[in-house]
């Protein structure tokens, strides 16, 4: 059987794993990123590798808009020096093995439906809740990449009112995500943002610290508005919730009581959380080697 060296590379942390064409886990592990420096996770990817012997394949789950045929990352999202660059030619001549690439988001997307809980879903979306905000589109049995690989880069969305007619502080990826949350409480409490975590500012809303409430409720405003406005766009059968927030266990109960208050939407809401969790990003990158694989024979 196969074995294959599967990456998920994001912006704090790398996570691999070494599968067989099935899908088992046969070791896995992560390392440090570095977002600021993209040389640095080329030579880490490049020595992870030539630790195993045998491999057929290397399959890459990765941020930014990226064309999943070529390996062509337009834009590498929270790694800019991936930036206009092949990363699929670069690693094929480096290391003599097939390289498949394929945004991360859509790789939890796949995952979720190769071995999660969209399998017997055929219209179905993914959103990733993260340091910004991940999206991906599973309709008609298939991804939805669009015309130039963006499709279901949800964190782009405008959820609230421009602020100095600019649209940086008003994206959803700013308002609803942990970064953004971060980012406004440090500045409330006069701490640079690395000196507090998502997990500090949800334990000050747990424990009723009246500003940690007014940045989450906006948190869970801006997400509930996107969902709202993506239920009515793709009329989906489920919107799956990923990411680290997804395992607060009020996370969906917050957003589905925020959007049935808007008085247009009154069907059931469709939320769940997605099952596979950390291993969603290499399973995917896998699953998406798997495929092109067959599509080149």
């Amino acid at each position: 059987m196969n074995h294959y060296i599967s990456f998920d590379i994001g912006g704090t942390d790398i996570k691999f794993a070494v599968l067989d064409e099935k899908g088992a886990f046969l070791e896995k592990g992560k390392f440090p990123s570095n977002r600021f420096s993209g040389s640095t996770i080329l030579n880490n990817l490049i020595e992870t590798t030539r630790k195993y012997d045998n491999l057929s394949g290397i399959a890459l789950s990765i941020p930014g808009f990226v064309n999943c045929f070529t390996g062509y990352i337009e834009v590498g999202g929270a790694i800019s020096d991936f930036n206009q660059f092949n990363i699929k030619e670069f690693l094929e001549k480096k290391l003599s093995l097939p390289v498949s690439v394929e945004n991360d988001v859509n790789c939890v997307a796949l995952a979720e439906k190769w071995k999660g809980n969209a399998q017997n879903e055929t219209d179905f979306l993914c959103m990733t809740i993260g340091t910004g905000i991940g999206g991906a589109c599973f309709l008609d049995n298939k991804l939805y990449r669009g015309s130039s690989f963006m499709a279901g880069e949800f964190g782009y969305m405008i959820t609230q009112g421009l602020q100095n007619n600019t649209t940086e502080k008003c994206t959803l990826s700013s308002i609803g995500g942990v970064w953004g949350l971060r980012e406004r409480f440090a500045k409330y409490k006069g701490l640079s943002v690395d000196e507090v975590t998502g997990m500090d500012v949800f334990e000050a809303y747990d424990n009723g610290e009246p500003h940690a409430k007014h940045e989450v409720n906006l948190f869970y405003d801006s997400l509930s508005i996107a969902i709202y406005n993506l239920l009515f766009m793709f009329n989906p059968n489920k919107i799956f919730i990923g990411g680290a927030i997804s395992q607060r266990e009020d996370l969906l109960n917050e957003l589905i009581w925020r959007i049935k208050r808007f008085p247009i939407y009154r069907e059931k809401v469709p939320l769940e959380c997605c099952l596979l969790k950390n291993d969603a990003g290499v399973l995917g990158a896998l699953y998406h080697h798997l495929q092109t694989l067959k599509k080149d024979d």
